[in-house]
């Protein structure tokens, strides 16, 4: 992404009373490769992404479908590619590898946002019990108001009932929340229901947006 052009905000009137937040590479990174990394060579995970639809793929894993149907229906829908099939088994026993790390600065922004009293939300695209385990690896979200996993709803990301759900479940009103991800693709599905967004590039162009719509104070000069 390009971080000096990504930011993205819609402008319905009102003040923001709720944001809610993605999980991978807003909270914490997520790269798919680090799973198999010493496994696989790049090339060949390369293939695997592009010509094996891993991304189409992880989507079903994504609206809650057990990974053993997945992955029959994956090794039959490639019967001459059994390597692919066993990437795709290797990358799931290992997904805990593909967390890399807390994306920067975000921590210190949740605490900040939480010490303010602002009511934080969760809306992510995982797999509902691989994020069981995931969800350790950011404390703050034990403090959030309530969190959507699409594994658990079977609906996912940019579909509109996905945010349907959340809205209605919270009794949030799209005008003042603010939804932020790194998906262009989910930010314009939000932005189709009159949430406010941000297209997230990292924290620096994140917490300027924050202060913007006074839900940080502007920092103290002297």
């Amino acid at each position: 992404m390009n971080a000096s052009s990504s930011l993205t905000t819609s402008s319905p009137a009102g003040a923001v009373s709720a944001v809610v937040l993605d999980y991978g590479n807003v909270l914490y990174a997520w790269e798919p490769m680090a799973a198999v990394a010493g496994y696989v060579s790049a090339d060949d995970w390369e293939e695997f992404v592009v010509d094996g639809g891993f991304l189409t793929w992880n989507e079903r894993l994504d609206r809650g479908e057990p990974f053993e149907q997945v992955l029959a229906d994956y090794t039959r829908t490639h019967p001459g590619r059994p390597d692919w099939a066993e990437i795709l088994s290797l990358y799931r026993q290992r997904f805990a590898d593909s967390l890399t790390g807390p994306v920067p600065g975000m921590a210190a922004l949740l605490d900040d946002l939480l010490g303010r009293g602002v009511p934080l939300y969760g809306l992510t695209n995982f797999d509902a019990a691989p994020f069981e385990r995931a969800r350790l690896l950011v404390p703050q979200l034990e403090c959030f108001v309530g969190i959507v996993v699409s594994g658990r709803e079977h609906l996912a990301k940019p579909d509109a009932a996905v945010f349907d759900l959340l809205l209605s479940r919270y009794r949030l009103q799209a005008s003042s929340t603010l939804f932020v991800d790194d998906s262009a693709v989910n930010i314009e599905a939000a932005d189709r229901l009159g949430m406010r967004t941000h297209h997230f590039t990292g924290v620096g162009r994140l917490r300027s947006e924050l202060i913007a719509l006074g839900l940080l104070p502007t920092p103290d000069r002297h």
